[in-house]
């Protein structure tokens, strides 16, 4: 699957800056589930879905149900709109479509939604505080989206943020199958089914600096080199001990700032955005560097990377996956580089001719058991 347009154009004029819609994106497009799955996915006690009514029987006339689902009569034949979380974590085919996205960093990438609306199906107006690329599956949606903008945000129901009052649009457009919309990080917008359609989100994480910093606090705390106390500048006995002077607030943000630059600091970034949304699926019995050739060498065996997670290069020695580092010698690296930018399945034996060596078995395995990529054996 490859997505049909300027890279490079985006990047330069609408990455995180303003919206824009690619018009069929994705030529020819086949929606990778049904509504029929995505409503059974829905129904299972691990998925994160909800459903979200625009003319309830409320003041507001909006109402969030939460799955897991037993039937979906209540909600009538239309102004309803089933969401459903992480879909590309049960749904290979739906993880596929992360893969034209592989342009932007990997530890960006947060999830696939799939949302399913009848006619008149909507979420309201509303922003979202991710990076979005929101591609038109089966039957078609009319889309309002504007830059950025001063907008108040109200709650119409419980677990429902919205705008209120009109925002300045700059596209409003019909979108068919095939057609990707582009949403930057607090743009508002709109979207509503014109008739039964299928949309599928491929969101990205974009952190605040709050969320970041108390991400990297918790982290720190368990780092013996971030344990050194912070150290008054030169103190006078007439200075005024209920005031907080320049100089010392200088040196509050000098201490912190000395800690931010560290190269530990840089390690502790990369455990935290190599870390996946969900805790990934570990073998029940541990995998040894011995078993490695012999697991690789089986027929019909293929190597995937689990659903969400990461595996990240720092330095030519240090990788990051599921939040912690791994050591990679200089032999072991070109190993390390292909499983970094492993998409989709492959043939085991791809992997095998990088495993002939044992810190080559010894990084595969550990891989294995962290749960960051996994082998099958596909049956014909």
């Amino acid at each position: 699957m490859k997505l049909a347009f300027d890279k490079d154009d985006f990047l330069k004029n609408y990455w995180q800056k303003k919206p824009c819609l690619i018009r069929q994106g994705f030529a020819d497009f086949t929606d990778p589930v049904s509504p029929e799955i995505l409503a059974g996915l829905a129904m299972e006690e691990g998925a994160d879905s909800r459903v979200i009514e625009s003319q309830a029987d409320t003041e507001s006339g909006w109402l969030v149900t939460h799955g897991p689902f037993e039937e979906y009569e209540q909600f009538g034949e239309s102004h309803w709109t089933l969401l459903v979380q992480s879909v590309n974590e049960w749904l290979p085919d739906v993880g596929e479509l992360i893969t034209p996205f592989r342009f932007l960093p990997d530890w960006r990438i947060d999830d696939v939604m799939v949302s399913f609306s009848c006619e008149n199906g909507g979420v309201g107006p509303h922003l979202d505080q991710y990076d979005v690329f929101i591609i038109q599956g089966a039957g078609s949606r009319h889309w309002r989206v504007g830059e950025r903008q001063s907008m108040r945000e109200c709650q119409p129901a419980a677990d429902l943020c919205q705008v209120e009052g009109e925002f300045k649009a700059v596209i409003d457009e019909h979108l068919k199958a095939g057609d990707v919309l582009y949403i930057p990080a607090g743009c508002p917008h709109d979207g509503v089914a014109l008739e039964p359609s299928l949309n599928y989100s491929v969101g990205f994480r974009a952190p605040s600096k709050a969320e970041l910093l108390l991400q990297l606090g918790d982290i720190a705390m368990q780092q013996e080199s971030l344990q050194e106390r912070y150290q008054d500048p030169e103190i006078g006995s007439d200075d005024i001990s209920w005031e907080i002077e320049e100089k010392q607030l200088a040196a509050l943000k000098g201490f912190l700032k000395e800690a931010l630059e560290s190269d530990e600091t840089d390690r502790l970034l990369a455990r935290i955005v190599s870390q996946s949304k969900r805790p990934l699926p570990e073998p029940e019995l541990p995998t040894t560097a011995a078993q490695v050739p012999d697991l690789l060498a089986q027929p019909n065996a293929f190597i995937e990377k689990a659903s969400g997670a990461r595996f990240l290069k720092l330095s030519k020695t240090e990788f990051y996956g599921n939040g912690e580092a791994f050591t990679v010698i200089p032999e072991a690296l070109p190993t390390a580089e292909w499983l970094a930018q492993l998409q989709g399945s492959k043939s085991a034996s791809e992997l095998s001719k990088r495993v002939n060596s044992t810190p080559q078995a010894e990084l595969v395995a550990e891989m294995i058991n962290q749960g960051i990529i996994y082998l099958y054996i596909e049956e014909f």
